[in-house]
């Protein structure tokens, strides 16, 4: 008892000083007053006899500027209360809240940095705090769409590529690939046959299984493949299974340090970001701290500002330099790649050569910072065993450093070593490197039977420097030893310059300081003419010998058309002349070629193209490298379909047309033209959105459907037509419809043997109407029909 009484006393006092304090405040301040009260009077527990406590649902404004939210609290003995939940939802920042669960109860009055102003008769509460306890607004500069989920058909794909030459004797050789597609992944194998003299045989490229997850961003192959490799390692084929990341499945992801340009705004302002002075984005933010994410516009360095207005109006700007490198990982970023299997040998010439031994091969990188990506590779066989590490440091933005330490034992024992630098601004860019071998270094590329060995050295340098808005200088150094092989070291110089009017210049030299008689200089125009028309021209002078060349090329249109091409020039001591006409259709592409070589004349024909079998029907299209999709217009022929906004064709007369080469895995958009639809047809949307897997087909169908419709003309007895408005009721679709003008009226749903009732308050009568839908697709009107003999309604003839 005398303990309650304490605390009363101690209360009443706080109270009191509160009062008085507030008394001495200027107006301003007594938000803060009210709050220090509380802060004063020692903690209640809810619910205990002194704690009332209930739900208030109050309006929320921050640091005096109202926002739409609305946002549960709890009132216990004067002090507000909210759930971590609701004020991570209200938008503060987790870093400035207590400990605990989603559902803890926090004490407004408990958060650091946090006064609040609570109005029980407006329902309301101002909270006053600074930027740190918010949780800055995320402005997304690309205003990207999500992406639905990739697709997959089922289906089978052959890609072709024929090609006869007459030179001495005939020859033909064919390119196939046969390609198998589901939702369960892709089968392909490409080759090619050789159908001339002793050469008529076929040879084997790359035969593999493939199936990706775009959710893990990770892909899985079976069979032959490429491994994965490092700017330090290299890269080698093999047969067997490889996991990896694959980055190519979300294209909308960027997986670069971008850098994040935040501020704060006073009020709702408009923010505008520059980079290099060039607006990239204009929007607006609300009240309160912001940051901008995913900043287009540069590679290298540069300077971004963001602008915002204050209070009144006046621009507030903040610049800082940024550096872009595309090479580097996001903080927290990984990528990978794990092979597995026997090494490929003599690949282009015998269809089925591996080693005997197993070998593997794994690659990772990892974005530690944002300032620092590290990298690791190791690869082994019987008898080699290679690992090394990496690292790529930026430099503020100063550029960024990259260096690797690799080693190798077995049959081939010694180091690699590297460091480079690149820099790279609107005006000036630099690119150096250096690689040393130390011992016998040797890895599963040079393990290979036909394999290259690892350089000695390396070195290379390359320097460019626009002149003004339309030059650009660049200087080159390399220089290369191999095993066995004289070093060779090569400069070169070019120069561009763009004229305007689709024409540019081009001057290229260099010299290898290692023969002395190798060295060349060239000079070049070409001009675009417009309508896919150019023109070029060249002249040079390599290891003594001239050579020129002048010519034009007409590209035919992507939506099909015809192209040509004319040249002539001299190599050396030959002179050549070349001519060819190319036509690109629907259903592929046809070239005829006619040159003559040092005085040898040839022939050739070379045809391109592919067939599929999809959703029970077989296609001829141009030749598919990703994915595409199999339109239906549900057998309606001669509608023009569209990719993109362009006509690609028509569908033919079973409806269909295959629209090649979409991007896999991002958004395609493919419609059909409605305009051109025959009167009788009618569709329920006109574009859709294809997403297609990685070399995959997608059937896209356009649900087309045919009028069964009429205009009936219906009159009376007496030759007049129907007043408007005359109900009308249709027996067989049991749909009811009413007269216009003239005594028409539109029924749809029309068999061969109709049946219409027409009911007034003077007449009761029907109507029967034969169908047939008119073969040119028209919607036809029938009758006068005479509606019966004339019954009072109600009444019987």
């Amino acid at each position: 008892m005398a303990g309650r009484q304490h605390i009363r006393a101690w209360q009443g006092l706080a109270a009191a000083s509160a009062c008085l304090a507030a008394l001495a405040l200027p107006p301003q301040a007594e938000a803060q007053a009210d709050v220090q009260a509380q802060r004063a009077a020692p903690p209640q527990r809810p619910g205990s006899p002194t704690a009332a406590t209930h739900e208030v649902y109050l309006t929320v404004s921050f640091n005096g500027e109202a926002t739409a939210l609305i946002s549960r609290f709890r009132e216990a003995g004067g002090r507000l209360y909210a759930s971590r939940k609701d004020l991570l939802d209200l938008g503060l920042a987790e870093t400035g809240l207590p400990a605990g669960t989603a559902d803890t109860d926090v004490p407004l009055d408990r958060i650091n940095g946090l006064t609040y102003r609570y109005d029980p008769a407006q329902q309301s509460v101002d909270l006053r705090m600074p930027d740190r306890l918010r949780r800055p607004y995320g402005v997304d500069t690309r205003g990207l769409q999500p992406t639905p989920p990739a697709r997959s058909s089922r289906g089978l794909l052959l890609n072709y590529d024929a090609y006869a030459q007459t030179q001495g004797r005939d020859s033909l050789a064919i390119w196939t690939e046969e390609r198998y597609f589901s939702p369960e992944g892709v089968l392909s194998n490409t080759g090619i046959g050789y159908l001339y003299g002793p050469q008529r045989k076929y040879i084997r490229y790359d035969t593999a299984w493939i199936k990706s997850d775009p959710t893990d961003l990770r892909t899985t192959q079976i069979g032959d493949m490429i491994s994965s490799s490092l700017d330090w390692s290299r890269s080698i084929r093999l047969g067997g299974l490889q996991w990896r990341r694959n980055f190519a499945l979300r294209p909308d992801l960027v997986t670069f340090p971008l850098p994040n340009l935040g501020g704060s705004a006073v009020v709702p302002s408009a923010v505008d970001v520059y980079i290099n002075n060039v607006r990239q984005y204009s929007g607006n933010v609300p009240s309160g701290p912001f940051v901008v994410n995913s900043v287009p516009g540069i590679t290298g360095a540069g300077t971004a500002s963001v602008v915002t207005r204050d209070a009144l109006g006046r621009p507030i700007s903040t610049t800082l330099p940024i550096y872009i490198d595309s090479r580097m990982l996001s903080a927290g970023l990984s990528s990978y790649s794990a092979e597995l299997g026997f090494l490929r040998r003599n690949y282009g010439l015998t269809s089925f050569d591996y080693n005997r031994d197993p070998a593997g091969s794994g690659s990772v990188r990892y974005g530690i910072s944002d300032a620092l990506t590290l990298e690791g590779h190791a690869e082994a066989s019987t008898g080699i065993y290679n690992a090394g590490g990496g690292a790529l440091v930026r430099l503020g933005s100063a550029g960024v450093l990259n260096g690797s330490l690799a080693g190798s034992s077995g049959r081939n024992t010694g180091m690699q070593a590297s460091i480079g630098y690149q820099y790279i601004r609107s005006d000036f860019s630099l690119d150096a490197r250096t690689t040393r071998k130390i011992g016998n270094y040797g890895d599963l590329a040079s393990a290979a039977v036909d394999g290259t060995p690892v350089a000695d050295s390396d070195d290379r340098v390359t320097v460019a420097v626009p002149l003004g808005q339309r030059q650009t200088v660049a200087v080159s150094l390399l220089s290369v030893a191999y095993p066995g092989v004289d070093k060779s070291r090569v400069g070169s110089v070019a120069w561009s310059y763009n004229a305007g009017s689709q024409v540019t210049f081009n001057v290229n030299a260099f010299k290898d300081f290692g023969q002395g008689n190798s060295n060349g200089v060239f000079f070049s125009v070409s001009i675009g003419l417009g309508d896919g028309r150019s023109g070029s021209a060249s002249v040079g002078r390599q290891n003594g010998e001239s050579t020129y060349n002048v010519g034009a090329v007409q590209t035919p249109d992507y939506g099909g058309g015809w192209g040509w091409g004319l040249q002539t020039g001299r190599n050396g001591p030959a002179d050549y002349r070349q001519g060819w006409g190319q036509y690109l259709g629907r259903y592929g592409q046809i070239t005829a070629t006619a040159q003559s070589y040092g005085g040898e004349d040839s022939l050739g024909l070379d045809l391109n193209g592919s067939v599929v079998l999809m959703d029970g029907h077989v296609e001829a299209a141009r030749q598919i490298y990703d994915g595409f999709t199999l339109v239906s217009t549900d057998g309606v022929g001669g509608i023009p379909v569209l990719s993109q906004n362009r006509v690609i064709g028509k569908t033919g007369s079973n409806g269909y047309l295959l629209v090649p080469n979409l991007n896999s895995y991002q958004h395609n958009q493919v419609g059909i033209d409605s305009l051109k639809l025959p009167p009788d047809a009618r569709i329920e949307s006109t574009e859709q959105d294809v997403v297609p897997q990685t070399l995959s087909g997608v059937v896209t169908r356009f649900g087309v459907t045919r009028y069964s419709a009429a205009s009936i003309i219906l009159h009376g007895t007496d030759g007049q037509p129907l007043p408007v408005g005359t109900r009308v009721h249709f027996v067989e679709g049991n749909s009811d419809t009413i007269v216009g003008y003239d005594g028409i009226t539109f029924v749809d749903g029309l068999a061969a043997r109709n049946t219409l009732t027409v009911t007034n308050d003077k007449l009761s009568c029907s109507v029967s109407v034969a169908y047939q839908r008119p073969q040119d697709g028209s919607l036809p009107t029938l009758g006068p029909y005479p509606c019966g003999a004339a019954t009072p309604a109600g009444g019987r003839k």
